[in-house]
């Protein structure tokens, strides 16, 4: 058969891209996020601020430089081919690169501030945990950001600054009368200037943790989650929420889960997902009452109901949900495996990914350093074709779920990226190596000691219109363009068995 590989291309990077092990905290991305026309993307950090990037797609707009020169993303990887080969590789390279997306620095705002709660004695740390764009109705943009206890709704806007320009010296106004020294003066733009607004600020609803907020497809409500309650809002009034689900127990030690996602239905304002810490995946819908607590549908895999040891209850804890975006599927995080789920199917998902083999033999190491309680996120691609979420040493997987096949692409290389999708249900067959190939199955494995498990991709997101992906990793915003590329060796191959 044909063999197609996933042909990924860096295309520019944000950040001192030179890791160390003295990263400041505060520097480190906590969120991203893609808005509907993936013209923008928007960055928050754990200190607060949010980093905004435009693309040189949008009319009216200067192109940017990449931050990596043409000269290292097109250098070529089939060096022991054929000049015929690299006649195609370059015809190749070229077609892509005028298709090829830049972004560059639009503005940047510091969205929230640490803070002390002294009713709770807590501090409120500045982290930014989530950012929602909200569909634009005018020329300025909007979007929701939120830390562990508020959530602020922002206005940009773009101000041209016009003056006059041509405008009469005092020597010329003595010879007026002559055309050629005589100018009308004109309007014309100095200068662009980028106001952010904080326009509401909707607190005073949680008294936990916000994990999650997430806007409804009339951008008109959306909803934020704590470990404990779900309050559901509209846009324009920030000094009421409703209360939708509550999880609270009357004795809070008979507690045994906890809320730790929630997202609205991509077409449908009223149908919501929210997932526990049990492995649970709730799906509820408003119009059945106004607490969901026992309307809804539970998705959980029956074979992870007998839980054998205390870690494996704590790996089961889903970080992160997803709809897909026709609204069928459901795309589940946990910190061992990636499940895609069928809205019509509550019993197991439609496919499992696993990874992290090297955790098994960590475990102890992983709780103690409270490592085993990261949030990886996960997502889909515009398409809904594949799903993807990041791992430790910068790495990322992407999965074409329908044909069960999974690939891992390192972020830290500068060059075009070349990887074989492989069988997402196979084993590795070397365990000494560290993500080094197995000759039959192309899966990557792993070597317990040598993972740093401090370089880590815990956010990405994926451009909704083009083959076009941004990943998170610690400090550094990597964007990666990627295409299917077919080999076009294995093509003449399969013509050469057809013909015999």
């Amino acid at each position: 058969m044909q063999t197609i590989s996933f042909k990924w291309r860096i295309s520019q990077i944000f950040g001192d891209n030179t890791y160390t092990e003295d990263i400041d905290e505060k520097d480190k991305i906590s969120t991203l996020e893609f808005d509907k026309t993936g013209d923008y993307i928007a960055v928050g950090d754990n200190n607060g601020r949010v980093i905004l990037f435009q693309s040189d797609n949008i009319k009216n707009q200067s192109s940017s430089e990449s931050d990596i020169s043409d000269r290292e993303i097109d250098i070529e990887e089939s060096e022991n081919g054929s000049e015929k080969e690299k006649e195609i590789e370059d015809e190749f390279i070229k077609k892509k690169k005028k298709q090829r997306l830049k972004y560059k620095f639009y503005t940047e705002f510091q969205s929230h501030e640490a803070s002390f709660d002294y009713i709770k004695s807590l501090e409120v740390s500045e982290k930014i945990n989530k950012i929602q764009w909200i569909k634009r109705r005018s020329q300025s943009h909007l979007l929701l950001t939120t830390n562990d206890q508020s959530i602020k709704l922002w206005k940009i806007i773009t101000k041209k600054i016009r003056s006059f320009d041509n405008i009469n010296s005092k020597k010329e106004q003595k010879n007026l009368n002559s055309e050629n020294n005589f100018h009308f003066p004109k309007m014309e733009v100095t200068q662009v200037e980028k106001k952010s607004t904080n326009t509401k600020i909707y607190g005073d609803a949680h008294v936990y943790n916000i994990n999650s907020i997430s806007l409804s497809c009339d951008d008109e409500t959306f909803i934020s989650s704590d470990d404990l309650r779900i309050n559901l809002w509209n846009l324009e009034r920030s000094d009421k929420a409703f209360n939708i689900v509550d999880i609270k127990p009357e004795n809070i030690k008979q507690l045994s889960e906890v809320i730790t996602c929630s997202q609205f239905h991509p077409s449908e304002c009223s149908e919501f997902i929210y997932s526990t810490s049990k492995g649970i995946i709730n799906y509820a819908d408003l119009r059945q009452g106004s607490k969901c607590n026992e309307s809804v549908r539970r998705f959980q895999d029956v074979k992870n109901l007998e839980k054998e040891t205390f870690f494996d209850e704590i790996v089961s804890n889903i970080t992160d949900i997803k709809f897909s975006p026709c609204g069928r599927y459901i795309l589940s995080r946990d910190f061992t495996s990636l499940k895609v789920w069928d809205l019509n199917m509550e019993n197991q998902p439609l496919s499992t990914f696993y990874f992290h083999d090297f955790s098994h033999n960590r475990f102890n190491e992983l709780y103690e350093s409270d490592y085993i309680f990261d949030r990886f996120k996960c997502n889909w691609s515009g398409d809904g074709k594949y799903a993807m979420t990041g791992s430790y040493e910068d790495y990322y997987y992407i999965f074409d779920w329908k044909k069960n096949k999974g690939m891992l692409v390192d972020c830290s290389k500068t060059t075009t990226v070349y990887s074989e999708f492989y069988d997402a249900n196979s084993e590795p067959n070397n365990e000494n190596g560290f993500f080094e190939n197995s000759e039959n199955n192309n899966k990557l494995s792993y070597n317990s000691e040598k993972i740093n498990l401090r370089k880590k991709i815990l956010d990405l997101s994926f451009n909704p219109n083009n083959s076009f992906l941004a990943v998170a990793a610690t400090n550094i915003l990597y964007l990666f363009t990627g295409d299917e590329y077919k080999n076009q060796q294995s093509e003449k191959q399969n013509q050469n068995e057809i013909l015999m």
